[in-house]
């Protein structure tokens, strides 16, 4: 199921929607991810200064994937932003 996403709260209700649907709580999903109980809570209640390494993450382990909908054109992008893209692309990996 693919969503677009427009606010941090959005993200939150998502993770803990998922979370559930796994049948672990707080804690445990903390406890798994390298985070504490008011990392979770202040994550899943749409706090918009939670750190971005730390979201990803927690999807990661929950097992949502994140993807970005770039607004480029490729046939008009330059050879070095082509090269460029290819590096981020080949860091993706």
């Amino acid at each position: 199921m693919k969503l677009s996403i427009k606010r941090p709260e959005h993200i939150g209700k998502i993770v803990k929607l998922v979370r559930k649907t796994q049948g672990l709580d707080q804690l445990t999903t903390a406890l798994l991810t390298g985070n504490g109980t008011t990392f979770m809570s202040e994550f899943e209640n749409g706090k918009p200064t939670v750190e971005l390494g730390r979201v990803l993450n927690v999807l990661e382990n929950l097992g949502i994937y994140v993807e970005l909908d770039l607004p480029i054109d490729e046939s008009k992008l330059t050879a070095s932003q082509r090269k460029h893209l290819a590096e981020i692309m080949s860091d993706l990996g």
